[in-house]
């Protein structure tokens, strides 16, 4: 059996498309959200799991290749499954989405949340696109007299974790995306933002869009550099993948 980690739209895609060709697929997503995205006829788990839960779920279901799909960001799921996986004899292939070309004017790229956070405190008014994981970092800026704004999935969970960082309902936008770039340009605008802070999520992640709205608005836009990591094999679309994945297919 194939097991696909399909932490994003890639990988959700991916999956069914295996499934589609006849091949003996698993997707696993983070989230019971993730898991309604996919093909019911596709089999799929739900909830995270750490080393020990990958090693199991590797056994019982016999997986022969694993295809990590999950998210640039999701450093962590990938070095767990890299270590499982070499403990385990099982293939490893790294499904990676495109970078995006960001060496651009008015784009100041960091390695790090938190030096992002420190470029972003030079500035009154944030905007933060950055997903709900790592909102802490940026949370106790508004005890300095910063006026944030986050844009984040509509679960409750999400909702629920900003709300207990503190931030009211007037200051968070729950949406799912990627945005337009006249969408960003509006909430941008609207929010009177002086900087917004992303993730380099590749084109499939709309960062593009959101260069484009802020250099309308004559804004900068922080932008967190990828995790740099060590992968044994990596692909970047479906004919790579097959062709890597060779006679071993199902």
């Amino acid at each position: 059996m194939i097991l696909v980690l399909a932490g994003t739209e890639e990988g959700r895609k991916l999956s069914e498309n295996l499934y589609k060709m006849g091949l003996n697929v698993m997707a696993s997503v983070v989230s019971e959200y993730g898991k309604s995205l996919l093909d019911r006829k596709l089999k799929a788990r739900a909830g995270p799991l750490n080393e020990k839960e990958l090693g199991q779920l590797i056994e019982i279901h016999d997986i022969k290749i694993l295809i990590d799909a999950t998210h640039p960001f999701a450093a962590d799921i990938s070095r767990t499954a890299m270590k499982v996986c070499s403990e385990k004899k099982v293939r490893y292939i790294r499904f990676e989405r495109e970078s995006a070309d960001v060496d651009l004017p008015g784009v100041i790229k960091v390695d790090s949340f938190e030096e992002a956070r420190m470029k972003a405190e030079g500035f009154d008014s944030i905007f933060l696109t950055t997903g709900s994981r790592n909102l802490h970092v940026f949370s106790d800026l508004k005890e300095r007299g910063k006026k944030l704004k986050v844009r984040v999935l509509p679960c409750s969970e999400v909702i629920k974790k900003c709300e207990e960082l503190g931030f009211l309902p007037d200051e968070i936008i729950a949406a799912k995306g990627p945005f337009s770039e006249e969408m960003n340009y509006i909430m941008f605008r609207d929010f009177k933002a002086e900087v917004v802070v992303t993730k380099e999520s590749g084109p499939t992640g709309g960062v593009l869009e959101k260069i484009k709205a802020c250099r309308r608005l004559q804004i900068p836009l922080i932008v967190i550099r990828r995790p740099c990591l060590s992968y044994p094999v990596v692909v970047r679309n479906m004919e790579e993948l097959l062709k890597e994945m060779g006679p071993e297919m199902g």
